[in-house]
């Protein structure tokens, strides 16, 4: 069991590494997408270095984020890996439905050249914001699986942000597709589906 422990710990720690700072680049980027979209794909060095601060500080900071722990039992687990595995569900949907140069940010940071249209089928006909979703749930998975507060208290941050980012994310999406996104966020969750009644957002 310690091996199994320290390679969770592990994999919390390089999934922390990987994707808080994909979150500050995006919370950048959308507070002042009118100023970055000037400088086009150029503007996705502001993540190399961002990447590697925020990285590298969480790395630092391994043994605060790991050291403390709550008790674990047979239901922690056993949610840890359902919201995991709610994530890895989530995350191939994205992928299938939403495609890599959206994945990438390569519309939102060259509308002209890239004029994609409104996805709004498959998984986001269920939910508006499955990617986030899928980080959100990992990170608490994470968290319930090492019991670490640290990362606990990291993906409780990361949900803060997320309620931020959405709706800087969302003024853009209004004002490219006006009246047609307006109409998709009444209809679609932004997070969570309704379970009872499914609106199927069609073309």
């Amino acid at each position: 069991m310690g091996l199994i422990r320290k390679s969770i710990d592990v994999i919390a720690l390089l999934y922390a590494m990987a994707y808080f700072p994909a979150l500050l680049f995006w919370l950048i980027i959308h507070g002042g997408i009118h100023f970055w979209r000037r400088f086009g794909n150029r503007s996705f060095w502001v993540a190399l270095p961002l990447w590697m601060a925020s990285g590298t500080g969480l790395f630092l900071a391994r043994h605060w984020l790991l050291a403390g722990r709550f008790h674990r039992n047979a239901l922690t687990w056993t949610a840890g890996l359902a919201l995991i595995a709610a994530g890895l569900a989530l995350g191939r949907l994205v992928h299938r439905d939403f495609g890599l140069r959206r994945l990438a940010g390569l519309p939102e940071m060259n509308p002209g050249r890239y004029p994609e249209g409104m996805v709004k089928s498959g998984i986001y006909s269920w939910v508006r914001h499955p990617r986030y979703l899928e980080y959100m749930l990992s990170f608490f998975g994470l968290g319930l699986l090492t019991g670490a507060t640290g990362i606990f208290l990291l993906a409780i941050v990361t949900v803060l942000l997320y309620l931020i980012v959405t709706p800087l994310e969302e003024r853009e999406l209004r004002e490219h597709y006006g009246e047609g996104y307006e109409a998709y966020a009444r209809a679609v969750p932004r997070f969570l589906p309704r379970l009872r009644r499914h609106f199927w957002v069609r073309d």
